[in-house]
């Protein structure tokens, strides 16, 4: 009798040692997948002519697809002034705009930028797409309800 009581206490033991790292990895999965409804649309707004920046506005982007799922989040990202350097066919992070594009996430640059700073679609990435203004394009977008983030 004495060993099955000590074999009791022991498998509930197991059983409570369990019990925390199944809620800790439940509580760990909540956290990294929202649970929202319907088509999230996001426009993130960048304005700096900056490697880093753009790396961590396409990381920013990559994650949202993931966390959401790629087939239920719509992303732009939108510039003007200094940052449609960027999006030029020279930029230093042409191989994530290729990344980004390939992912849909579309790409705007500011047509009033490019004409105050002489820049034609020439001189841009190929497959970017372009807003007459990149400040009224996001003002339209908000006014849709779209989630707006700046970095």
């Amino acid at each position: 009798m004495k060993h099955t009581v000590i074999a009791a206490l022991l498998a509930a033991g197991a059983a409570f040692a369990i019990v925390p790292d199944a809620v800790a990895q439940q509580s760990a999965t909540a956290r990294s997948a929202p649970q929202v409804k319907g088509m999230q649309k996001v426009v993130f707004h960048v304005t700096e002519n900056d490697p880093q920046k753009w790396n961590i506005v396409l990381n920013n982007a990559g994650n949202v697809q993931t966390d959401f799922g790629k087939e239920n989040v719509v992303i732009e990202i939108v510039t003007h002034g200094p940052g449609i350097n960027m999006l030029m066919a020279d930029s230093k992070v042409t191989a994530r705009l290729a990344t980004a594009l390939d992912n849909n996430v579309a790409l705007f640059a500011c047509e009033n930028t490019m004409r105050n700073a002489k820049v034609t679609k020439a001189d841009m990435y190929s497959g970017i797409s372009y807003a007459p203004s990149g400040v009224s394009h996001i003002i339209a977008r908000q006014s849709e309800g779209w989630h707006y983030l700046r970095p």
